[in-house]
């Protein structure tokens, strides 16, 4: 058997070598193994400040219920010889034990046991190179580890069955894994927004995470395309707006540069996942528009088509390339190739092929997007499907309750939500010259009146922010009469100047919204979201002037004369808009 010396003893228990450095005994002293003598020339205020930062973490992490970095029952200390350098060993996180088998007759063997038994280490039959790969998690014993967590119910109990199997063994690859396993236990298990957040803050999910975005950040093969959906995936599901601008900047960059290699539902995943997130990326969803145009979307399922449509409309990023791959994917071909007939039968099948809620999302999502989505064959399709259902659903005497609130209200296969996206797609269509100009069937009765009258039974308190209060103390300031919380086509506007102070007059006034971080992207303060800019859209139909006051700009403005200043420009510019 092998003799190892105390010192590589103890680099290989600690299990993570940082570069040429290690953590030694816990104390958080760094030396350097290899250059003989203590090695290392930390200065006492170094270990301090480092002492000083361990104990604030500990103390922010059992604030928050968290488990510790490292539980003492993890480290083990013995005596040795006089002379031998061996002080302490410390398992690599993620091992329950070391157990003493340091017997009485001095045999220098270490032996770690993962949780539940699974693994054995013994070092004593390795040559010194070979000595690594024992902290590094195979591909076999990684099939154990994911049927095991798969096996659990919540994403505690997953994650707990990824740390007792060695969280410091994992690469990059698996890493991205573990954390899409957990987001999907966490999205089954449909966990609020408390264990979200514990989600969020617990030390092993960042470091999992940290794992991604180091790889992604130096573009490393250890990361695999589908290993870079896995992490964004994850971080929407877990995360959501809450995420980590920068992480997600890392991790977007790296996924527009792997598009090709990335599945149909991958690509979805990604859209999704940055929607989620409220993280606009020109790049990655330039690539995704590149590769529809070029294939066509083919080979993509109708959820994945819905998901794609929607990111793009509610990050508000160019769909041009996009929308002909849509097109394209609907009529099963090239119209030249296969004739308008059969492009038409073709989308008319696929449009068929929607359920309920996804076909409604993916009309109001183009809907969302205007222009020429108004006119393509992809929303043609989806319009008529939806005008089929509601024939058949008036036919069955479905009927709204105005009674009903929110998702309770139905008519048809469609609930609250459903309906009120297809008002407002029927009102897109109106402001968009109506259903005539755009060649798109009438819509019936029934299902209009059904659609307004959901959307108008709707019941959404004010919230009233103390920008919006400001707001409307500068207007008083200006002498502008305004109403606060107006209701204008089931519209609630901020503040409403029925008729404005020396301008001419407007029809439906000018409708002062005052925009807070939650209706732009994350990343990007001037890139308003989808339903944000649909709104102000369907403001100027009703014939109203539209001011959006953004909170990222009011904030910065100091005196009284310069937030009339600004006002004064807004209500300009809004008039030559409308």
């Amino acid at each position: 058997m092998t003799m190892l010396s105390a010192r590589m003893l103890t680099v290989v228990a600690a299990g993570h070598q940082y570069g040429d450095v290690r953590r030694d005994g816990g104390t958080g002293t760094a030396k350097s193994p290899g250059r003989g003598g203590d090695g290392g020339d930390d200065t006492d205020w170094m270990q301090k400040a480092r002492k000083l930062a361990n104990k604030r973490a500990s103390q922010f992490r059992r604030e928050r219920g968290a488990q510790p970095v490292a539980p003492a029952q993890w480290r083990r200390k013995r005596k040795g010889e006089k002379g031998d350098e061996f002080g302490y060993v410390e398992a690599a996180r993620g091992y329950d034990d070391i157990p003493k088998d340091v017997t009485d007759d001095r045999e220098d063997e270490l032996t770690a046991t993962a949780g539940n038994g699974l693994w054995r280490v013994d070092f004593g039959d390795l040559a010194e190179e070979d000595w690594g790969s024992q902290w590094t998690m195979t591909d076999d014993e990684w099939k154990s580890v994911e049927k095991l967590a798969k096996g659990t119910d919540e994403p505690l109990q997953a994650l707990q069955v990824f740390e007792d199997a060695g969280l410091r063994r994992v690469n990059p690859d698996i890493s991205a894994r573990m954390l899409r396993i957990i987001a999907n236990k966490a999205k089954s298990a449909r966990v609020d927004r408390e264990e979200l957040s514990g989600l969020r803050r617990d030390s092993r999910i960042a470091h999992l995470l940290g794992m991604c975005v180091a790889a992604a950040r130096r573009g490393s093969d250890a990361l695999s395309p589908n290993s870079v959906v896995s992490a964004v995936w994850a971080i929407g599901v877990i995360s959501t707006e809450r995420a980590n601008s920068a992480e997600m900047e890392v991790l977007a960059a790296r996924a527009a540069q792997v598009t090709d290699d990335v599945s149909k539902r991958g690509i979805a995943d990604l859209a999704w996942a940055l929607a989620s997130c409220r993280h606009a990326s020109e790049e990655l969803f330039q690539q995704i528009g590149i590769r529809a145009a070029v294939t066509g979307l083919e080979g993509s399922k109708p959820f994945d088509i819905s998901t794609l449509v929607y990111a793009f409309a509610h990050l508000g990023h160019s769909a041009d390339g996009f929308l002909d791959g849509l097109d394209q994917w609907f009529a099963g071909g090239a119209e030249e190739e296969i004739g308008k007939e059969e492009a038409d039968a073709n989308a008319a099948k696929k449009a068929a092929s929607f359920t309920p809620q996804p076909l409604v999302t993916t009309a109001w999502s183009l809907a969302v997007i205007g222009g020429d989505a108004l006119r393509s064959r992809a929303f043609s399709a989806l319009w008529s499907e939806i005008c089929v259902r509601g024939e058949a659903a008036a036919a069955e005497g479905a009927m709204v309750d105005p009674s009903l609130e929110g998702d309770r209200i139905q008519y048809g296969p469609w609930r609250g939500k459903n309906l009120n996206q297809i008002n407002q797609a029927i009102v897109a269509v109106q402001s968009a010259s109506g259903t005539e100009a755009l060649g798109l069937r009438p819509v019936p009765d029934s299902l209009a009146a059904a659609a307004e009258s959901a959307w108008m039974a709707q019941r959404r308190p004010p919230v009233i922010s103390w920008y919006q209060r400001d707001v409307a103390s500068i207007l008083s300031y200006m002498g502008e009469k305004h109403e606060e919380e107006a209701v204008c086509g089931g519209y609630r506007v901020d503040l409403l100047i029925p008729n404005p102070v020396g301008v001419p007059e407007l029809s439906g006034g000018i409708a002062i919204e005052v925009d807070g971080p939650s209706h732009f992207a994350r990343n990007d303060s001037a890139l308003a979201l989808g339903q944000t800019r649909l709104k102000h859209r369907q403001l100027r139909h009703l014939g109203m002037a539209v001011v959006s006051v953004s909170v990222a700009e009011w904030e910065y403005l100091e005196s009284a004369e310069e937030k009339v200043e600004y006002l004064r420009a807004g209500m300009a510019g809004s008039q030559q808009v409308a």
